[in-house]
């Protein structure tokens, strides 16, 4: 079997020793670089330093053609993550994540995830999953593997509310640093009510003289806390650690445990953007990617610019500027054969807004606005600018 292991610690090392003897190919990913002073690399076991919460990473492990991922790190959001990654992204067929909190494991299994909690006999049951060997689970797994479907994987423990049509609204914020602090009190200043978690205990005795609300110490991503913040009356649930795991997770539990109608999580890693909107957070916000796509778009030489991304429908509004080599000028709207889900919106032309028509041409310094499917946005842009 092709197994990959994130995590190389005490879990790690004995469930490698229970593997050794028999016939797999193990990749273990680590951020320590003291593993390489291991003797794993003898054993015939590759090694790669890295945050494999990072997508590129799992794939330079060979995510996708992986039997098996283990992941065994001390940071259960971290594991929580990887694994659902693994099963999204990767479509890996047997998944394992370490957790420490014995309510995360029928929550994550709902996932897809088997979330094992973590006792003197971890390894020997992951060793007994991998081999196909019925393992010891829970007593609520009535004591046998199951399988979970992608189907299951959607539900909800708890029905979804709705937010209300306006406001003020009740927003509960995981992060207390500069972000989460000026969130908050902007949030206050405009009549919303707000409660702040944090984790961090100096950060949380500053937020807590500066800010005229409730600031709660704790793990914003687990249910307790969460209970504790009025999660179940909770309008918006707003991620803002400096960790994208953290920030899923906390988005995870508050909509699946408490049915918060909108979640939002802040993304260091622009490439887990993606893959945090796939796992059922409603907003990611990336200022790297946001300053990149500025950068990008201002550029004088650049043709092609994005005005707005419709997250919801995978829609983006996009701008495209027609030189002498564009195929398109000179011809007729109605003369394209544009692709299945893009259309122009308008033309902007010496000033002034063409609403085109079939028989509106395009013309050399023309700006064309079209509304554009993120898949299919390639082949426009192919049409309008070759």
């Amino acid at each position: 079997m092709k197994i990959i292991m994130i995590g190389y610690g005490r879990i790690g090392t004995q469930v490698l020793r229970l593997l050794e003897p028999k016939n797999h190919s193990v990749v273990i990913v680590d951020k320590s670089r003291n593993v390489l002073d291991t003797t794993v690399e003898e054993a015939g076991v590759r090694v790669l330093i890295g945050d494999a919460v990072d997508p590129d990473m799992l794939r330079q492990a060979g995510a996708d053609k992986a039997d098996v991922l283990l992941a065994l790190t001390r940071e259960e959001n971290t594991n929580l993550m990887v694994a659902q990654m693994a099963r999204l992204t990767f479509k890996i067929p047997k998944v394992l994540a370490l957790v420490y909190d014995p309510q995360r494991e029928r929550a994550f299994h709902t996932a897809g995830i088997e979330a094992l909690t973590l006792t003197m006999t971890a390894a020997q049951m992951l060793a007994a999953e991998i081999e196909g060997t019925p393992p010891v689970l829970p007593a609520w797994l009535g004591g046998k593997a199951s399988e979970v479907t992608a189907a299951e994987g959607k539900s909800f423990p708890v029905p979804m509310r709705t937010l209300p049509a306006s406001g003020p609204y009740y927003v509960v914020i995981m992060g207390g640093g500069k972000v989460g602090y000026y969130l908050g009190r902007t949030l206050l200043e405009e009549g919303h009510e707000a409660t702040v978690i944090e984790s961090n205990p100096e950060i949380f005795e500053l937020v807590s003289r500066q800010l005229d609300c409730p600031v709660i110490f704790g793990d914003g991503s687990t249910h307790a806390i969460l209970e504790k913040a009025g999660a179940s009356r909770c309008d918006v649930f707003v991620g803002v650690t400096n960790h994208d795991e953290d920030n899923l997770i906390g988005c995870q539990v508050a909509k699946r445990e408490f049915g918060v109608p909108k979640t939002v999580a802040r993304v260091k890693n622009p490439k887990n953007e993606w893959v945090m909107q796939q796992l059922g957070v409603d907003v990611t916000v990336s200022s790297t990617a946001i300053i990149s796509s500025l950068i990008e778009s201002e550029l004088p030489t650049h043709k092609i610019r994005t005005l707005l991304s419709l997250r919801a429908g995978q829609l983006e509004i996009m701008e495209y500027v027609l030189d002498g080599t564009s195929p398109v000028v000179g011809h007729q709207l109605k003369e394209l054969i544009m692709p299945p889900h893009c259309n122009i919106v308008t033309i902007l032309r010496d000033g002034s807004a063409v609403v085109p028509r079939g028989e509106t041409a395009f013309q050399n310094n023309d700006n064309v606005l079209a509304l554009a499917d993120l898949a299919d946005e390639p082949h426009l842009r192919k049409l309008l600018l070759g």
